[in-house]
């Protein structure tokens, strides 16, 4: 098509136009003549459109308020278009009509018309009475040479009556390269096809004036920018304020235009403008990471930056100044001052007056330590060092160093458990106890609350003495009684007690040693 871009539409409906060409070129049956009632169907939902679009057009080039004599012309000439192409469709629309009806001008039943094949024959190529088909060639023909009379454009619109040899597709293509204009058209062609081919070039009348009236709109709008687009803004008179002061704000009205491509340029860099969906004005969208060389003491820095933004041939200025806040991280967990070694650390860490986390980085020196981050906003420090330095960063600007101290984990203690209860020394392990259980225990609450998966402690040998026997060594802290023959009033100890705890990361396993040295002594009650 001529005088400009496709759109996406103006695509669907070419190709809906080659599938439908292609479809006429076979023996088809009344299944597939049905979808062309669909076809055409659909060729009119967008006929209606384009009808709308192009009126809303022709609105904003009459409502242009200039006075220069290119917006004048251009307005003139819209007109001239729009009235055109309406009486252009107009006309199709009755030819159509002629199409669903028989020669007496009796409308063909809708079940009828799909099957009809020999309507468009009789109507569009009748030898002896050619008046029909040729007024429809010359209509089109004359439609193209007002069209670019009107509007002048470098490069003409294409005529619309073409041959079949004016297709690239079936310029050589034996059964139709001799066939003229209505005989491609028409030619052994079904009624209802026929109708949705008329519908299809009323399609293209109307891209036609869509192109005609954009370059009118160009010229009319090319001498003035035209404000379509109104919201109400606020100017604060500070960026920050502290509580009890005054808020003060400048109140206006900010303008657009909707039918603009405004350039922007941040720092002399373009930026990426969209169409804001609450207003519906283009935006620039501008985003940096902020930095200070110094702050105030009052914890405050001055910045600024440059905008431009330019439409048409006007172009506007800015320096836009703003205040940086010097950033303090606040870290949280059980025990935020205080870590442990080798132990995986769960930190959440937040810095107010910023509404994002995922910038937040955290890192320290090998040799001190780990860190991994789970989440926005979310850590584990793994210390090694009793001093663990970890420097703080918003997307990988250095803001702070926060220092921990780092703790020795807890030892356990050896807690030897009859059932559920401790063991009493006074009365001793109970006739008829099956089991008792060894086991290591931490009293450090703070310890197995900020780091449960590293306080999980386990027995994974000892040696159990039994007075007077060999000693026997276990794998775990579990005693059977009766399987090493301990009865009432036998004593027992346990010592040399190998101790393992979890740790955070689960590739290091269940086995981490822990120097403890647990040893208890036990006897069986008398009975």
């Amino acid at each position: 098509m001529s005088g400009g871009k496709e759109t996406g539409r103006q695509k669907m409906i070419g190709m809906m136009y080659l599938v439908l060409t292609a479809l006429l070129a076979l023996n088809v049956s009344n299944a597939v003549l049905e979808k062309f009632s669909i076809i055409d169907t659909t060729l009119i939902a967008l006929i209606d459109e384009s009808q709308v679009t192009n009126d809303n057009k022709l609105k904003g080039i009459l409502g242009s308020t200039s006075t220069d004599p290119k917006v004048i012309e251009a307005k003139d000439k819209a007109q001239k278009v729009r009235e055109l192409t309406k009486a252009s469709v107009t006309y199709l629309d009755g030819l159509k009509k002629q199409l669903s009806s028989e020669s007496d001008g009796k409308a063909i039943e809708p079940e009828e018309l799909i099957t009809n094949t020999n309507r468009a024959e009789e109507l569009m190529l009748d030898h002896k009475n050619p008046k029909v088909g040729k007024d429809y060639e010359a209509h089109l023909n004359k439609y193209v040479s007002d069209l670019n009379a009107i509007v002048g454009l470098k490069q003409p619109f294409a005529k619309l009556a073409k041959k079949a040899t004016d297709y690239e597709q079936f310029k050589n293509n034996e059964h139709h390269k001799n066939k003229d204009f209505l005989e491609f058209s028409f030619g052994g062609v079904p009624t209802m096809a026929a109708i949705a081919t008329v519908s299809q070039m009323q399609t293209e009348i109307l891209d036609y004036e869509a192109i005609a009236l954009d370059s009118l709109n160009a010229a009319a709008e090319g001498v003035q920018i035209k404000f379509d687009k109104v919201v109400p803004m606020v100017r604060p008179k500070a960026s920050i304020f502290v509580a009890g002061q005054d808020y003060e704000a400048d109140l206006f009205i900010s303008a657009a235009s909707s039918g603009e491509a405004p350039e922007m340029f941040y720092n002399n860099s373009p930026v990426k403008v969209e169409e804001d969906k609450a207003t519906g004005i283009k935006m620039g969208k501008i985003k940096f990471p902020t930095r200070a060389g110094s702050f105030n003491k009052d914890g405050l820095a001055e910045a600024s930056y440059n905008v431009k933004i330019k439409v048409k041939t006007k172009e506007f200025n800015e320096v836009v100044k703003y205040q940086i806040a010097q950033p303090v991280p606040k870290f949280e967990s059980e025990s935020a001052s205080t870590l442990y070694l080798d132990c995986g650390n769960e930190m959440a860490v937040t810095i107010p007056g910023l509404s994002e986390s995922s910038g937040i980085g955290l890192s320290s020196s090998p040799d001190e330590g780990s860190i991994q981050k789970m989440g926005p906003g979310k850590f584990v420090l793994i210390p090694k060092r009793p001093q663990m330095n970890v420097r703080v960063t918003i997307n990988g600007s250095p803001v702070a160093t926060q220092k921990f101290s780092a703790k020795q984990v807890p030892t356990p203690i050896a807690k030897l458990k009859v059932g559920n209860a401790d063991y009493d020394v006074k009365r001793g392990i109970p006739p008829g106890t099956a089991i008792v259980r060894l086991v290591p225990e931490i009293t450090d609450e703070t310890f197995t609350k900020q780091n449960q998966k590293d306080a999980g402690y386990r027995i994974t040998s000892m040696v159990l003495q039994i007075a007077g026997k060999t000693p026997i060594t276990l794998s775990s802290g579990t005693i059977e009684l009766a399987k090493y023959g301990l009865k009432a009033g036998d004593s027992f100890s346990v010592y040399n007690v190998q101790v393992v705890r979890s740790t955070w990361d689960p590739s290091d396993g269940d086995n981490k040693p822990v120097n403890a040295k647990l040893e208890i002594e036990a006897r069986m009650a008398r009975q």
